[in-house]
């Protein structure tokens, strides 16, 4: 027997006094309804209403029962109302973890607006320079490098694959722009590296691939690091396109080697936000489709579609 179920059923007795009544407001026969009221009694071994042909009234037991069992239920069915709304309302904590340089940029600045549109929604953002991120285990959101194979999760594309060879103005002056993959050997570049990681930049032109090591006076496993020595004028660096593309706009950095599609080896991949599948919370579709529509508006990616990456992850 679903004793919950039983328990709604005495309540509605009890407030309509009438079997036939709680049956029909609960899509029950009046049979049905008679026989699940007996089956609680049996189960507490407790008669809890008095029938007659006239009347029902409860028994002390039902009395007590009513007095006890009616508040929880109330607020066990406002719990599951709550519930539901989380999917179908934008509100509640909306988790996040991101890349450290992606959420710097691009997260962390639409967050204000987002919030004002959305002010039923608390953001827990957490930044990191991990690449396998995942959502779960009180994650809702993921912002990584790539799309996961998993088939469990849904991936949407924020960002091209397009990587960008670049220096200032000041360093081009001073050290010459390189013009081909070969000019680059000669040059500082300025690496993204963590521990044993190669420092090689792959550059592609058709079919036609060519590796160039590379060194320079900085390696770091930060991004906007890079940025900020490259804008400075220490070197080369080869960054995303959504990093570097208001200073190229800008004029704060030229690209160099023109016609070649350039990449580091273990980072090639466009920055996706990534979340498990079924059926979304609103808090996370709405947060999904308004990064999307930021980073349409910054030109970098499409505002419809999602685009091919340039070069597989």
């Amino acid at each position: 027997m679903d004793q919950l179920a039983a328990l709604r059923l005495f309540i509605h007795i009890a407030r309509t006094k009438s079997i036939s009544a709680a049956g029909r407001a609960l899509g029950l026969s009046t049979t049905t309804a008679s026989k699940r009221l007996q089956d609680l009694e049996a189960v507490l071994d407790v008669r809890l209403v008095d029938r007659t042909t006239r009347q029902l009234a409860l028994t002390e037991a039902g009395e007590r029962l009513l007095a006890r069992s009616a508040p929880m239920l109330d607020e066990l069915q406002s719990a599951f109302a709550e519930a539901r709304e989380l999917k179908d309302a934008p509100s509640g904590t909306l988790r996040i973890t991101a890349r450290r340089s992606f959420g710097l940029m691009h997260v962390a600045p639409a967050l204000p607006a987002f919030r004002k549109a959305y002010p039923e929604i608390v953001i827990d953002l957490a930044l990191t320079e991990e690449t396998e991120l995942a959502p779960g285990r009180g994650i809702d959101l993921a912002i990584r490098l790539g799309a996961p194979a998993d088939k469990s999760v849904v991936s949407h594309q924020l960002t091209s694959a397009n990587r960008q060879l670049c220096a200032s103005p000041s360093y081009l002056a001073r050290a010459g722009t390189p013009s081909l993959p070969t000019d680059v050997s000669g040059h500082n570049c300025l690496t993204y590296r963590r521990a044993a990681e190669p420092a090689t930049w792959i550059f592609r032109k058709g079919r036609k691939e060519v590796s160039v090591d590379v060194s320079g006076s900085l390696q770091v496993n930060s991004g906007e690091v890079l940025r900020a020595a490259a804008v400075a004028g220490m070197g080369l660096v080869l960054l995303p396109d959504w990093m570097v593309s208001r200073d190229l706009a800008d004029g704060r950095l030229r690209r160099c080697v023109e016609g070649y599609q350039a990449f580091p080896p273990l980072y090639r991949a466009p920055i996706y936000a990534v979340h498990r599948r079924g059926e979304i919370p609103a808090k996370i579709s709405v947060f999904v489709d308004y990064l999307k529509e930021t980073m349409a508006a910054t030109g970098i990616i499409r505002k419809t579609g999602i685009m091919t990456p340039a070069f597989p992850d």
